[in-house]
């Protein structure tokens, strides 16, 4: 296999396909607690953006998710005041898994973003960038 580094702008990225997508997260199938805020994930680049969140426990429950914005880009993964709440995602544990998605507004930029989950669970929170 062949690999290589490319030293260059980032707009002249785009003159190689268009603009860039992606999907990723902070958790797949991870224990999170109630309080404890997830690493933060980059945001910043795309026009598109959907979060997908799934959440498993033995008991039925509500989880509640607040997605968390660094629109300024100084949080950074730092825990500190930078960060404001955008909105908070509702997921309803029955049978032993619930599911919940948001979808950003076309634009909507913010450098940083992480979820802060209420209640002890296994999550997984995945982000679609186009």
């Amino acid at each position: 296999a062949q690999s290589g580094l490319y030293f260059g702008k980032t707009d002249d990225l785009w003159s190689f396909g268009g603009k860039p997508q992606g999907w990723g997260g902070p958790w797949r199938k991870h224990n999170v607690y109630a309080g404890k805020p997830s690493d933060s994930f980059l945001m910043t680049g795309f026009d598109k953006k959907v979060l997908h969140i799934t959440a498993e426990s033995s008991s039925d429950m509500t989880v509640d998710f607040d997605i968390q914005i660094d629109f300024e880009g100084i949080a950074g993964g730092v825990a500190g005041d930078e960060y404001v709440l955008y909105q908070t995602l509702n997921v309803q544990i029955k049978g032993g898994t619930g599911y919940a998605y948001h979808v950003f507004p076309v634009g909507f930029s913010a450098h940083w973003v992480r979820i802060v989950p209420s209640a002890d669970c296994i999550a997984t929170a995945i982000f679609h960038y186009t």
